[in-house]
């Protein structure tokens, strides 16, 4: 069985609005017809609106392409208020770079520059 992702069971989440929102915009009668106009399969927007899965980044992507909403406003219509995203496979710590030492001859020319 899969597993759930944390976004299906965050509350508020409510990705059937978001579905509908589109069939309005879309002017798409069904669930079947809405994923003809946004590419997916209708398996996806099936388990999308039965909370199987969460919406994935190709299904916000086709919206956002066809709707020219933002992501931040397709994401509010599903109810998801996270502000922070996890980029998978990075670090979150922000890793600090060394800087080199000036060669000497940089050094020496600086300093004649800034004694004339």
């Amino acid at each position: 069985m899969r597993k759930k992702s944390p976004l299906v069971v965050q509350e508020g989440y409510t990705p059937n609005h978001l579905l509908d929102t589109l069939m309005t915009m879309l002017g798409a009668k069904s669930d079947a017809a809405l994923a003809r106009i946004l590419a997916v399969p209708p398996s996806t927007i099936s388990k999308v609106r039965h909370k199987q899965v969460a919406i994935n980044s190709d299904l916000l992507l086709a919206a956002h392409e066809l709707t020219e909403m933002s992501i931040r406003e397709l994401r509010d219509l599903m109810g998801d208020t996270k502000s922070k995203y996890w980029l998978g496979g990075m670090d979150s710590v922000v890793k600090t770079r060394t800087i080199p030492a000036m060669p000497r001859y940089h050094r020496e020319a600086s300093q004649i520059v800034s004694h004339a």
